[in-house]
């Protein structure tokens, strides 16, 4: 009954924060049912193939600028300064990097009408390999997931009057509603829309930090005070998190031409470094300003100390408007390796049209209730982003390896296995740190390296 409670009360209020929620739920929910009238398979699952530019760039960005980018990369710019910068100038160059292979991976999926990452390494590996891949990409976004739903609620409730249950459950009905409606189309169409709020929403949040106290604004620029192993750290993550990131692949899936995704993952780069840039300086305000507040309740907090009261329901619809792009992205990436690699690979009858659809329906709800009870229960977000790198980044070695060698299926199989046997020792023995949580990559590719060696030395 809190919920509903807390409803009454807001309604009661109709303070500008809610009028302007009420208004961009409205249009999110209009845009998802449009988009869901005349809509085929290929429309539902991978938006026909025919996302343009500005669909490609703003749906790259939106989902990038989520839960984590707002809380948890916000509370690494407070505890380790500057040097966490660097995570948005290596996720810019990643998009960089990115592009020889996405050409690679748009021609495959042209031919063979991939829909998700996994459909990559089913194509180069075996079913074991890719199966193996399904699995842990799905533990990886299920966290992900987690995380949006843990930052918007912590977010919401720290500057609102919203209790973090209310925003949990408001978030998960209307993601569910949208997604069930349109598909990927819908996410496509209302990213375009919510990266639109967040444009708009950050250019009224930078001329007010520029009209003001500039010297936060500074330590970006100031170098001296940034630890240069952390800075390494950081730099590699951001570089590296594109190439596990599934929903870019899909995007690259998705584009109707190859033009857009160059120039696509090009302008992704440049917003991507401007939105850090913004997340940056609002944390380093909180840090000065505010040193005895939680990590995770940095960006909360620095919108407070930077923004007008008349500026703060804005910024809080901002905050609503990112988590949604990010979380509506990572269910569907979630939903659609299930029902078309795990259910749908696994059946001798291939499953018709309306099954697929149907199937991926029920799996966008399981999630979202799965991902709103651990929610409920688990509220480290910072603890959950350092396990689910992890062991997301076991698979990058032989997903990047794929495109340049002949890689046997054992060994890429094997990979996968080291890295989450070595993630298991962190956990274990207590010492799942940042640093620590990315060698994973290091193990798997070692692994993956001497497996291949060895297996090509007997075949002769």
């Amino acid at each position: 009954m809190n919920f509903f409670n807390d409803l009454l009360l807001y309604i009661s209020e109709l303070q500008d924060f809610h009028w302007l929620l009420i208004a961009y739920v409205a249009i999110t929910l209009i845009i998802a049912f449009i988009g869901s009238r005349k809509r085929s398979t290929e429309d539902y699952l991978i938006a026909g193939r025919k996302v343009g530019m500005l669909g490609f760039v703003t749906s790259v960005v939106a989902s990038y600028i989520g839960g984590a980018a707002l809380v948890a990369f916000a509370a690494y710019v407070f505890q380790f300064g500057v040097s966490a910068f660097a995570v948005f100038i290596g996720t810019a160059l990643g998009f960089l990097v990115f592009i020889p292979y996405a050409k690679k991976l748009k021609t495959s999926s042209d031919s063979n009408n991939f829909y998700t990452l996994m459909d990559w390494l089913y194509f180069k590996f075996d079913k074991r390999t890719g199966d193996l891949a399904s699995a842990i990409l799905t533990v990886v976004y299920l966290g992900m997931l987690l995380n949006q739903f843990i930052a918007g609620s912590m977010i919401l409730a720290g500057m609102s009057n919203w209790s973090y249950e209310s925003a949990l459950i408001l978030s998960s009905v209307i993601i569910a509603v949208y997604l069930t409606a349109g598909g990927f189309q819908s996410v496509i169409r209302t990213d375009i829309f919510q990266y639109m709020i967040l444009m708009v929403i950050m250019i009224v949040m930078a001329k007010v930090m520029i009209s003001g106290d500039t010297q936060i604004a500074s330590q970006l620029t100031n170098l001296s005070t940034a630890d240069p192993a952390m800075l390494v750290a950081f730099l590699a993550f951001g570089v590296l998190i594109v190439f596990q990131s599934a929903e870019y692949w899909q995007r690259v899936y998705a584009a109707k031409n190859m033009k857009v995704v160059v120039r696509g993952f090009r302008w992704s780069a440049v917003f991507t470094l401007i939105t850090g840039i913004v997340i940056t300086i609002i944390s380093l305000t909180a840090r000065d300003l505010a040193p005895g507040i939680q990590p995770s309740e940095a960006f909360g907090a620095g919108l407070k100390l930077i923004l007008p009261g008349s500026v703060i329901a804005m910024a809080l619809v901002m905050v609503f408007a990112a988590i949604m792009s990010s979380a509506d992205t990572q269910i569907f990436v979630v939903s659609t390796a299930l029902s078309i690699d795990l259910v749908g690979k696994s059946r001798k009858k291939k499953l018709s049209d309306k099954q697929l659809q149907n199937l991926t329906k029920i799996f966008v709800l399981l999630l979202i209730v799965i991902a709103s009870l651990l929610a409920y229960f688990v509220r480290d977000l910072i603890e959950v982003i350092k396990f689910i790198t992890g062991v997301g980044f076991t698979i990058i070695p032989a997903c990047i390896g794929a495109f340049h060698y002949q890689i046997p299926s054992k060994a890429a199989s094997g990979s996968f296995i080291a890295g989450i046997l070595y993630i298991c020792v962190l956990l274990i023995t207590g010492f799942m740190i940042p640093e620590l949580a990315i060698a994973s990559i290091v193990v798997s590719t070692l692994y993956l390296i001497a497996a291949t060696q060895i297996i090509k030395y007997r075949r002769k």
